[in-house]
């Protein structure tokens, strides 16, 4: 049966949960004079407090733990959607550069082209020590997200490709279902050897950079991330069968998602009144319809002119040009548009605003 560990960090040291997390999967002897690749959620320069990005207290515990288990190269690295940032600046800024003691890497500087089995693409640019190194450890956020529901173990592997060339994935497939399938033939290009989940700070509603902080104070690993994200789905409230990137991965046997077939070590409690985003009669029709019933089916974001700064951060990350300035501030174009919302995943300020169907609804016959 698949393990996943549930850990308290209200009462215990971040380092001492590691620590044991190292114990319980065998990790000191696998990691041994070998390379390491250690793979946080850097989605883009924010800081610890807004819980957009892995606690760089959980990585330096991390860190710390395999250069005591003697690895001969640690790399902490990640490939952020923010393609005209200093990725640097952005661990800086997120206290993962820090963090890492000296081993942070911009892994974007070395790519390979490696070849996927997909339906959709044929072979894909990622960073090379991705396939470099003998061992992987995944660090990835509790979160929710506003196209697949969730962000967890599975997602966090897109961070493998490099900076821009993520959003383009998007324009592959236009169902929530066909995002999922191209999301875990990523996932499978590289299954990491352990994941390790940072619960410290959540994010509900709509995340997975402008939802609402959640306290849930855990560290939640596994040796396998499907289960991972499982148990994540199920302490959201929510059964880890709707999920369509968990649909997807238990079709391909990748891992346990029926949470009674997995062995946890601590408590699994549904976090009360956790805010997921909106999963209304239409929203999963879009997940599986064709493109002129998607095109009906899915909302279109808009622009908050009380927040936005234009900084054009949504212009620069939308993947079919969707977005342009009009009278100062951007717009989308609902022609172009495919709602894959990296827009509202980019936007530093939260100005991205996702209506629901009906609202969305009523903006279309305004013309808008």
């Amino acid at each position: 049966m698949s393990k996943v560990i549930i850990s308290d960090t209200q009462n215990n040291e971040i380092s001492e949960i590691i620590k044991n997390i190292f114990k319980v999967f065998g990790v000191e002897n696998k990691v041994k004079n070998k390379k390491v690749l250690v793979k946080p959620n850097i989605l883009g320069p924010f800081p610890p407090e807004r819980g957009v990005t892995t606690d760089p207290r959980v990585i330096s515990a991390i860190v710390q733990e395999l250069k005591k288990c003697k690895s001969k190269e640690i790399i902490v690295g990640d490939n952020s959607g923010s393609i005209h940032f200093d990725p640097f600046k952005i661990a800086k800024i997120t206290g993962i550069l820090d963090a890492s003691d000296g081993c942070h890497s911009n892994i974007a500087r070395k790519v390979l082209k490696v070849k996927v089995e997909s339906k959709f693409i044929d072979e894909l640019f990622i960073s090379r020590i991705v396939k470099e190194a003998d061992y992987v450890i995944n660090v990835p956020k509790f979160k929710t997200h506003s196209l697949t529901t969730i962000t967890g173990a599975i997602k966090n592997m897109f961070g493998i490709i490099p900076g821009g060339k993520k959003a383009k994935l998007h324009t592959f497939s236009r169902s929530i279902k066909g995002f999922a399938e191209l999301l875990v033939d990523i996932y499978q290009i590289r299954i990491p050897d352990l994941n390790i989940m940072d619960a410290i700070i959540g994010m509900e509603g709509v995340g997975p950079t402008n939802g609402e902080t959640r306290v849930i104070n855990k560290i939640i690993s596994s040796d396998n991330g499907i289960s991972l994200d499982s148990v994540m789905t199920a302490m959201m409230g929510l059964k880890p069968d709707i999920i369509e990137l968990l649909q997807v991965a238990k079709e391909r046997n990748l891992g346990e998602t029926d949470i009674s077939n997995i062995t946890i070590d601590g408590e699994l409690k549904v976090i009360s009144g956790f805010k997921t985003p909106n999963n209304s009669i239409l929203q999963r029709i879009r997940k599986t319809m064709v493109p002129h019933i998607f095109n009906l089916a899915s909302v279109k974001p808009i622009v908050n002119h009380d927040k936005c700064k234009i900084c054009k951060k949504c212009i620069e990350v939308c993947p079919v040009s969707a977005m342009n300035l009009t009278n100062k501030f951007p717009e989308v174009d609902r022609k172009k548009c495919i709602s894959c919302f990296c827009c509202d995943e980019h936007c530093p300020y939260g100005a991205i605003i996702l209506p629901s169907w009906s609202q969305d609804l009523y903006n279309r016959l305004k013309g808008k």
